[in-house]
Formats: C-alpha cells, structure tokens, sequence
C-alpha cells in the first residue's frame, strides 16, 4: 500500500505486487483479497464512509470558518485520544473543500451521495492525497510510515490542482512518521503551496517534533460526554458506555471484537486482574474475540493495558505503570515479531500476575 493520490480505495480489488495508476498503488499478498486499509478498525467502517457526527462543535466550526473566510490556515493539528473522531472530521472537512454540496445542519454536512463525496470514499479523487502506513513485504501493515511515501506529499503539492480547486492532504497519523519521513515532510509544511490544506491526524501531540507542531493550527478533540455518547449508540449497546470512555471508535472496536456479549465479562477483568485471575479473564476474552489472532491479541492487550492504566489511579503503586510500559513494549513486539499470539498472551498473564503479587506485599 502507498500513499493514495486519484487511485482505487485500497480496500478494493487488490493487485498482485505493487500496481500503480495515476500516482496510487496498492500491495497485497492475492489478487482476489482486499489489500488491508492500515488507518481502518476492523470490521468497521472507515472514517472517509462516515458522514454522521457528534460533538466537536468548535473544532469543525473552526474548519468550515476558515474554508468560508477564504484565509484557511495551511496546516492542522487534529489532536486527541484514539477514537475520538480525528480522521471522520478530517474527511468531513475534505469533501467540503473539495466541492461537495454541502446540506447542513452541521457547517461540513455534505450528501453522502454527492459525487465529490463518492469520489472521497473511493480514494478517486485527483486532488486528495492520503498518507499512512503501507504493507510490508507479507502483507502485514508496517509498524511507521517510510521516507519514500512520505515524500510523495511533496510530490502531489508540485502539481497544479487537477480540478481548479483546492488541493487536500491527510496524514493518518502524524505519529506514525519517524524522524526521516517526519523531516520529508518538514519542507511542505515551512513552504505551504496555494490553494492547499494539510490535515494531520494525531493521539499524541507531545510525541511529535516540535517543528512539526509550531507549523500547525491545533484542534483538540476531548472525549464526548455521556448525554453525547447516547446519541450515538442503541439502547443495547449502551452497556458498552463505561468502557468508551468518550471514544465512540472505541464502541465500534469492542463490537467489531465480539459484541455487547463481551461487557460482562470486560467489566469483571479489571477486578479479576487485581486478585491474579490474569489467566483466566485474558484467555476467556482472547477465545471470545472475533477476528484474525493478531486482530484478538491486540484486542486483549489494549484491554488490559487499560486495566493497568486505571488500576494505577485508583490504586496507586509504581508496579501498574511498570505493567503497562511491559505491554504496550509486548504489544509492539508481537507486531513487529510475528509472534505466535498464544505465547504472547502468556507473557501477559505474566506481566500482569507480578503486578498484583506486588500489591498484596
């Protein structure tokens, strides 16, 4: 997978190697299997197919003011905890400054019909560019975003707009850059071209290089409250609401994993994880999740990196940040290892037995 600038949604029909048209290319293990989308949750819908929205009233207005005002900042920042809606609200400001028609009540509400719109979910649109993580050579999405890809942004702001417009880029997410393709990408940012807006996606804006930072506007998103959340979710997936925390992707990933089935039993790990019933809640959940292994154990791990996270609030004692540095370094390590899930998962269990032991003394 490359960067996509006027080219087929990467999770349509894949091609065998790398394939190009127009600048886009796509990579993938079969030619009848979709080639994987690294910026998707899944088993759900990408943000670029999501046109309803909660919340965030400020930012968007933010982004619509300055498209009207015609002095539209050349760089945002859309910060915030994963699952807050960054990405949605990126495209939803990309099918405005493309042309969509746009039919409210929200400032960037277009027809989802609308053929800018089509074109936007299709990742078909000339004047779009999409920067993210591509495929390694087997097919597994890569742990950062190269320098090669990240200098085809470069590449697509040398070109006159296709369609006499604006011109749009999405990094998602800025995190994802290390420090060559985060300095590629440097010079577009201190020599912003005409007519063009670059939106960067981004969970941790402390982590990124200030130099990317001081060029930017900032939007921070802030988790949606609980009347907020309601509006979002059915009356049987509310139950899901404490675990959310805010995040409606979060909502959309545990059901993805294995539905509302799974509440009860999420609700309870956190209290079986303090008294050393790591084990059992862990494997029970992993057996329970829906998905590929490695989409399961990331699952298992996020959950219990949550768990640790709380459990050092409310209970205090180094060994809980201890136990979440050690797996979210497992979590890490699994990707980039191919590791069987199943020892993994035992490391965790480990991983987290210490850290209750360490309570009880």
């Amino acid at each position: 997978m490359r960067p996509h600038r006027c080219g087929p949604a990467g999770g349509g029909r894949a091609e065998t190697g790398v394939g190009r048209h127009r600048g886009a290319a796509v990579v993938s293990l079969k030619a009848d299997k979709p080639a994987p989308e690294t910026d998707k949750e899944p088993q759900a819908p990408h943000p670029r197919e999501t046109y309803s929205y909660v919340g965030h009233d400020a930012q968007e207005q933010a982004l619509a003011d300055g498209l009207q005002s015609g002095r539209m900042h050349h760089a945002w920042l859309i910060a915030g905890a994963k699952g807050l809606g960054k990405a949605t609200l990126a495209y939803r400001f990309a099918r405005a400054a493309l042309g969509a028609t746009r039919i409210g009540p929200r400032p960037l509400d277009v027809d989802s019909e609308d053929r800018v719109a089509r074109r936007v979910a299709a990742l078909s649109h000339p004047d779009l560019f999409v920067l993210r993580r591509g495929l390694n050579e087997r097919g597994r999405p890569r742990r950062e975003i190269t320098v090669d890809d990240a200098r085809e942004l470069g590449r697509f702001f040398s070109l006159a707009p296709s369609e006499g417009g604006m011109r749009v880029a999405i990094i998602d997410a800025v995190d994802d850059l290390n420090t060559n393709s985060a300095n590629a990408i440097l010079k577009t940012l201190e020599e912003p071209p005409a007519r063009s807006v670059l939106l960067l996606v981004c969970h941790a804006p402390g982590a990124i290089l200030p130099t990317i930072r001081s060029r930017c506007r900032r939007l921070a998103l802030r988790p949606l409250s609980d009347d907020q959340m309601r509006i979002l979710l059915s009356e049987e997936d509310r139950v899901l609401l404490p675990l959310a925390r805010g995040r409606p992707g979060r909502v959309i990933a545990l059901k993805a994993q294995g539905g509302t089935a799974l509440a009860a039993l999420i609700a309870v790990g956190q209290r079986s994880l303090l008294q050393g019933g790591a084990q059992s809640v862990l494997t029970e959940l992993y057996d329970k999740l829906s998905g590929e292994p490695f989409e399961r154990l990331a699952g298992v791990l996020e959950l219990a990196e949550e768990w640790t996270r709380t459990a050092g609030v409310e209970q205090g004692g180094e060994q809980w940040a201890e136990a979440w540095s050690a797996l979210e370094a497992l979590r890490d390590e699994a990707e980039g290892l191919d590791m069987d899930p199943r020892h993994a998962l035992a490391r965790a269990v480990g991983i987290l037995d210490r850290a209750a032991a360490a309570r009880t003394r």
